[in-house]
């Protein structure tokens, strides 16, 4: 597992719909097919941080896996949640808080990409992120 790097967006699968399920408008939909993300990705054993940036916001995220953790997405939707480390896979679980809805994501390293999936009410997505 080396999640330790600067990643940037290179494809997405799905990810239009997933959000489209998630509620979100066509036209923030629209927006964040193109989003430019790049995730810039540290690691100390347990302790990540993660430097998000694209044409929405930039923020910066730092947590412990396992402990609680409140997230906001670019939309403003509110979520709470932790991540757990499950051998070489990062999987997440992620609690709407406006309607306890559940938003499951996991990160792995497949074929030398970051690989995100998500799930969400039975609604499959990933994007896919290369080194830069």
């Amino acid at each position: 597992m080396d999640f330790v790097g600067t990643w940037k967006l290179d494809r997405s699968e799905n990810y239009e719909k997933l959000l489209e399920k998630m509620g979100v408008d066509e036209e923030k939909r629209k927006l964040a097919a193109h989003d430019n993300m790049k995730l810039k990705i540290k690691q100390n054993g347990k302790q990540f941080s993660v430097h998000e940036s694209s044409v929405f916001r930039t923020i910066d995220i730092n947590f412990t896996v396992t402990e609680l953790l409140q997230y906001s997405l670019a939309d403003g939707l509110e979520l709470v949640g932790a991540w757990k480390l499950n051998g070489d896979i990062m999987e997440g679980e992620f609690t709407r808080k406006d309607n306890k809805k559940v938003l499951k994501t996991t990160r792995e390293i497949v074929g030398g990409e970051l690989v995100q999936t998500f799930s969400y009410e039975e609604v499959k997505a990933k994007r896919i992120f290369v080194r830069e």
